[in-house]
């Protein structure tokens, strides 16, 4: 989380997990800044992002000046949005995919810094949302890519590297932007559907719970009965 991103949500959600979440699940917060109250123990430890990932700064340099690579639409001079910004959303997909390629435990947790736990989540609640012989677990959407504020990774699966040195080769390429959006939702679901088509299963934990309208996938999962993801305006509010 960046600085301000530590002050408006980023603390919460790591006050909240630290209250809720079962004991024996860790925490790693993947930093830019480190907060003057930061806490570095054994269920929470700060991982410094650009020195673990120095590819990413790599990314980040070479596009400085790129406008496309910050949120303008390809052929547009005017259409800005989160969809096209690659340097921004490029922080996530480092997290997550240099936490999976160094991970010491069976499972990761991606989960975003604006997600506040509201109640107590259950032993074994987490671990029951990954099927056996699946890779992954998402919050799948019908039509658009899936809501990547939650998802769990199994890290022994024969899947787990390439897939996430594949994503970090998009922006070691700048394959990225040969793809319709650059953020890390949708290149986590071109990757999915791609490792799919191998025979990789991945699971939607979405499956069987009906979209409300006006209701965030996030709350409308079983996820919503322990957290719930303050997206846009609502993590301010």
């Amino acid at each position: 989380m960046s600085q301000s991103g530590y002050g408006q949500y980023g603390k919460r959600m790591i006050e909240t997990f630290d209250k809720h979440w079962p004991t024996n699940i860790k925490l790693k917060v993947y930093y830019e800044w480190l907060p003057n109250d930061y806490k570095n123990n054994d269920r929470i430890e700060w991982i410094d992002l650009n020195q673990a990932c120095p590819k990413l700064g790599e990314f980040k340099q070479r596009h400085k000046g790129n406008p496309h690579a910050h949120g303008l639409k390809p052929n547009s001079i005017d259409k800005r949005s989160y969809l096209w910004d690659a340097v921004k959303f490029a922080h996530k997909s480092y997290c997550v995919s240099h936490a999976a390629l160094n991970a010491t435990s069976d499972l990761i947790v991606w989960l975003d810094a604006d997600v506040v736990t509201h109640s107590a989540v259950p032993e074994g609640f987490i671990e029951s949302l990954l099927p056996p012989d699946n890779y992954c677990a998402y919050l799948g959407r019908q039509k658009i890519y899936p809501e990547c504020g939650f998802v769990i990774y199994d890290t022994r699966s024969p899947y787990n590297q390439s897939f996430m040195e594949d994503w970090q080769d998009m922006y070691r390429t700048d394959s990225l932007f040969d793809e319709v959006e650059y953020h890390d939702s949708y290149l986590f679901w071109v990757l999915q559907k791609k490792y799919s088509e191998r025979g990789m299963k991945s699971f939607n934990i979405s499956e069987g719970h009906p979209h409300r309208p006006g209701v965030h996938v996030f709350i409308n999962s079983p996820l919503g009965q322990y957290m719930d993801h303050l997206k846009g305006k609502r993590k301010k509010d």
